[in-house]
């Protein structure tokens, strides 16, 4: 499904909207990375991101493709860019957020159905996803990686200045109504940093989706 995902090109320039799930039940990397070698000519690319996150390996396929992509890469948190989507957005080159919105990072999550051998193997290799989360946040912010991991471990949201203190971002903009544009969200998250929107919990396709925003 792409109701909520596009890439429009205008001459040498890309808009890409990520404004769903990252994954199979939304974007997936497949029709990301496909989407994005048709346009592999792009000098600029627009980089809009309002997502939950999602499957993380799909997350790094989208990150890896816009890494190598020729184009100069601005990014945009519009409303909030957790899990997955954080570390996607840290593939641009330069990154803007309103000062309401939101970055969330968290621990890479996991699970299996098995014996005890197939559990404590899984357990290795979300360590492993986590050890390349944290490098990507690492190269992008500045950050040490025990200080990354220390934020990673609690679920934290950072707002607009937050996420420009710990180097996420590059310049924050003017506010906006984030608070009904992250309400959606609110199911997928342990914490939230704003209360849910209103009406938020009823929304159960695209069209209502695209009415709350």
């Amino acid at each position: 499904m792409k109701n909520w995902y596009s890439i429009t090109n205008k001459a040498s320039q890309l808009d890409i909207s990520i404004h769903d799930e990252i994954g199979l039940w939304g974007v997936s990397a497949a029709d990301f990375i496909r989407d994005l070698k048709a346009n592999d000519t792009a000098k600029v690319i627009n980089l809009s991101i309002h997502s939950p996150g999602g499957n993380v390996l799909d997350g790094f396929a989208m990150y890896n493709s816009l890494k190598s992509h020729p184009a100069k890469i601005y990014g945009r948190v519009e409303g909030v860019a957790a899990s997955a989507a954080s570390y996607v957005l840290m593939a641009a080159d330069e990154i803007e957020m309103p000062e309401d919105a939101f970055i969330m990072i968290h621990n890479a999550h996991g699970g299996v159905m098995g014996d005890a051998e197939e559990m404590r193997g899984m357990a290795d290799v979300i360590d492993k996803l986590q050890d390349s989360i944290v490098s990507i946040y690492e190269k992008r912010t500045g950050l040490d990686a025990d200080t990354i991991r220390d934020m990673m471990a609690v679920e934290t949201w950072m707002n607009a200045t937050d996420a420009l203190k710990n180097g996420f971002i590059d310049r924050i903009t003017d506010a906006v109504d984030v608070a009904a544009k992250i309400g959606v969200f609110y199911r997928y998250f342990n914490t939230m940093p704003v209360e849910a929107h209103s009406g938020a919990e009823e929304i159960t396709n695209a069209k209502e989706f695209e009415k709350c925003l």
